[in-house]
């Protein structure tokens, strides 16, 4: 399927009040057959400007060599496509930089001054028009449609006329001549002395022809037209997106407060759930990666399957509850839909430059990329960071067993004692510790963490946060602890040390009825 077909089908998935502002790539594809046009009828050849400025392009690479080629690399005629201006106003043009004191271009100028006595045999074809000239720099337009009265202010009628003549031709010859000096020295092992170099170069100045494409800038504008539509959307909706933040928080601070507590604890199931479900983003510290669509899409279907299977939206009580969900959803949904857009636009760009570059010859995709700054517009983060505004939101309002755990136990960590490193224990395992006489802090060894600790270390304001938000996970440390001190007191009296095995088998018993009564 053609990418233009596919931007139409995917289309379909983004919100109706979006799609103007998705990359009219058809509407670009046309002007590009314009831009092939206007080049290929001023003389110019696509193929041999890309291998020109392909060249320019690695022009770096050649500066790794001796100082002689270098000298004989400044011989070449340059030439260069680049952007004048600031965004929005930014125009393309094609420069020919050249030294007229080289014996080549000598050589090719005195043929073009012969040439230009004989009659024109492309008399027919629409020739480059010339605009101004500024220090050494010629600028020509490939606009057909110059204001005569505005040509004979500029200049004479035959000054303009030659110029205009003349100039065409001169253009394929500097191409020809870059590309021949270009693969002689790339083949050739024989150079100069460079004093003589030196002292040519020092004798010529070099001139500029600057071209200034007409249907290339109408290409530009279009593009940047509605690459700024596309930017202004999504400040846009990131802002609203933030302020549904917002408001989900709220409902969430109301659905899901400490009073509530069967709804607390559906909504801790769900965000756990969404936190395996690693919709946007890996959470493992190996995959810490952004997730693309196709895979966003498939774990978000697999985070509401999972909530059915575990029957966890039936559990919920209070309207309050039922509305927030409904607009958690709706978010997450937003967010994968707004990175969609970005996806498309970001690729209806690179597949629109493409064929620009390989229609006109030009080298659009390596340098407008860098000028309207995209990886701001297309860059996945923003997606992340509103992922992880969520998160933060939701961690706050519902906070998860893992993150107040004893490092030692893994359990919540009832009666947690803060040590001087600030690190937090367990009552129960730190008198564990110390009674086995380990002294420093198990997580950054500090040597007498532990041994220092006393009841003074027991954290109320933390103690006080568990006991509101974890009371189910309380209880079963507070069972747990019994369990363990009454088994400890067994030992204790009979002077015996039981196995796992009978330890699981007394337990069992305990909770047996007595047969007798």
């Amino acid at each position: 399927m053609k990418f233009g077909k596919q931007l139409e089908t995917e289309a379909e998935d983004i919100p109706s009040e979006w799609r103007p502002y998705l990359i009219q790539y058809k509407a670009l594809k046309k002007i590009i057959t314009r831009v092939a046009e206007e080049i290929e009828s001023r003389g110019l050849s696509a193929s041999l400007l890309h291998e020109c400025l392909e060249d320019s392009g690695n022009e770096e690479s050649f500066a790794i060599h001796d100082n002689e080629q270098d000298h004989d690399n400044d011989s070449i005629p340059k030439i260069k496509y680049y952007f004048i201006g600031e965004v929005p106003n930014v125009k393309p043009c094609i420069e020919f930089s050249y030294d007229p004191s080289e014996p080549k271009v000598q050589q090719m100028l005195s043929k073009l001054l012969i040439s230009s006595e004989t009659p024109n045999q492309d008399a027919d074809r629409p020739k480059l028009e010339y605009k101004r000239s500024h220090n050494n720099k010629d600028i020509f337009s490939l606009s057909s449609s110059i204001n005569s009265g505005e040509e004979d202010v500029l200049h004479s009628p035959a000054f303009t006329r030659q110029r205009r003549d003349s100039t065409v031709q001169l253009v394929k010859e500097l191409v020809k001549l870059t590309l021949a000096e270009r693969d002689r020295i790339k083949d050739s092992h024989e150079h100069e002395d460079m004093t003589e170099r030196t002292e040519s170069m020092e004798r010529g100045k070099l001139k500029t022809l600057v071209i200034e494409l007409e249907q290339d800038d109408e290409f530009f504008k279009l593009l940047l037209a509605e690459l700024d539509q596309a930017a202004k959307l999504q400040n846009v909706t990131s802002q609203r997106f933030e302020e549904d933040i917002n408001s989900l928080e709220l409902c969430m601070i109301k659905a899901a407060a400490p009073t509530q507590k069967s709804e607390m604890y559906h909504w801790r199931k769900i965000f756990s759930v969404y936190m395996d479900a690693q919709i946007f983003q890996g959470n493992a510290e190996a995959d810490r990666t952004f997730r693309s669509v196709e895979r966003a899409k498939r774990q978000m279907t697999w985070f509401v399957e999972q909530l059915n299977k575990q029957d966890l939206l039936k559990k919920f009580k209070t309207k309050e509850s039922k509305s927030a969900f409904e607009q958690f959803i709706a978010l997450n949904t937003e967010l994968i839909t707004m990175k969609h857009y970005q996806v498309l636009n970001q690729t209806a760009m690179r597949k629109i430059l493409k064929k620009h570059d390989k229609r006109s010859g030009l080298t659009a995709s390596q340098s407008f990329p860098e000028l309207v700054s995209t990886e701001q517009l297309f860059s996945p983060k923003l997606a992340g960071m509103l992922y992880a505004t969520i998160t933060s939101k939701l961690t706050s309002i519902i906070p998860q067993p893992d993150d107040y755990a004893c490092p030692v136990c893994m359990n919540v960590a009832w009666r947690p004692i803060r040590l001087r490193c600030d690190h937090v224990f367990c009552v129960r395992c730190l008198v564990k510790a110390q009674k086995k006489k380990m002294n420093g802090c198990p997580l950054c060894r500090h040597p007498t963490a532990v041994r220092d600790a006393t009841a003074l270390n027991l954290d109320e304001g933390l103690q006080n946060f568990l006991k509101l938000y974890f009371p189910q996970e309380i209880k079963e440390k507070k069972r747990d602890n019994e369990r363990e001190q009454a088994i400890e007191d067994i030992q204790a009296m009979t002077g015996k040390k039981y196995s796992e095995e009978q330890l699981m088998r007394m337990s069992q018993q305990s909770h047996n009825k007595c047969l007798i009564m």
